[in-house]
């Protein structure tokens, strides 16, 4: 089987801007829509969760509360058949919509995707250090 890294390179990379193009754009099934229904999470010092219905507990209040701006720094990217690593560094400014001072952190994030059988490369690992 012939696998095309740089078409698979430049949808990984797809993948990731609909990501911060939902996440900024207060879009939560946007967000969800990017990750795989077994998505597992380690964040920032939060215990491990799993499934997009802890992702949708843990998005919702963020997004419904806070105005959110992400910024992106790819480091390395390698894709292995239907499995894809994406690994760099993120910064998120999020503002509260009722006022007030903006949250800002940032870190190292490795990001785990899987083509689906319908070709779309979805989030199945989350993992960042803040």
């Amino acid at each position: 089987m012939s696998i095309d890294t740089n078409t698979d390179a430049a949808a990984l990379r797809v993948a990731v801007a609909a990501w911060m193009g939902a996440l900024d754009g207060g879009d939560l099934d946007g967000v969800l829509d990017c990750c795989h229904d077994d998505i597992v999470m380690a964040n920032g010092g939060a215990p491990t969760a799993r499934g997009i219905a802890v992702m949708r507990e843990r998005y919702a209040p963020r997004i419904a509360g806070f105005d959110i701006r992400s910024g992106w720094e790819e480091e390395a990217l390698v894709v292995h058949g239907d499995t894809g690593v994406v690994v760099g560094r993120y910064t998120v400014e999020m503002t509260p919509k009722g006022g007030g001072d903006a949250l800002e952190v940032g870190g190292r994030v490795a990001l785990t995707y899987l083509r689906g059988t319908d070709g779309r490369w979805r989030i199945l690992a989350d993992v960042d250090n803040d």
